[in-house]
């Protein structure tokens, strides 16, 4: 196996652990068992614990920003860049429950851990940035502030659906969330 598969197998362990017993619960030792590799192994390419699970953080936003970069990159119609960028977030992949508890994760620890907020902070920062570049091409008579608004609006009820998906697992509620985000955006 190569030192990349080896630290994916191990990132895969960490968010398993994570979903599973939380970023408290998260032990190293854990993580070697789970990923059934020795500690040695992961101490090999993870300096520490915090290493480990700011890597399973960053890995786990970076898959959704590239979903949400892949979801346009045939699409040619702006408003319809929007709304499938937009969506692209509410892929099986991202409504798993696993997904989403450790998303849920990642919030409630990025507001005591600082290497965590800076983790969120910057995809946050990179998601708003894009979601507000696709706005602007969809929108160009709207002001930067109505676009940075709209963005804003439309980042909090995604946030809001994500949960609610969470909760109730509900198709429709998940429907009108996402067509309620789209016209708040286009509208």
């Amino acid at each position: 196996m190569s030192g990349g598969q080896t630290q994916q197998q191990i990132l895969d362990a960490v968010q398993a652990v994570i979903v599973r017993d939380g970023v408290r619960g998260a032990s190293m030792r854990q993580v070697a068992e789970e990923a059934d590799v020795s500690l040695g192994l992961i101490s090999y390419h993870f300096d520490d614990k915090e290493t480990l699970i700011v890597a399973a953080f960053e890995r786990a936003t970076a898959r959704l920003r590239e979903a949400s970069e892949q979801a346009i990159e045939n699409i040619g119609e702006p408003a319809e860049r929007v709304r499938a960028f937009v969506r692209s977030s509410f892929d099986e992949e991202f409504l798993d429950g696993d997904y989403l508890r450790l998303r849920i994760s990642l919030w409630a620890v990025a507001l005591t851990d600082p290497a965590i907020a800076a983790v969120d902070a910057r995809f946050f920062e990179e998601y708003a940035d894009a979601l507000r570049g696709l706005i602007g091409a969809a929108r160009p008579e709207l002001s930067k502030a109505e676009v940075r608004s709209r963005s804003i609006d439309a980042i909090a009820l995604t946030n809001g659906i994500w949960l609610n998906w969470a909760r109730y697992r509900n198709a429709d509620d998940l429907e009108v969330g996402l067509q309620r985000c789209e016209d708040i955006i286009l509208g």
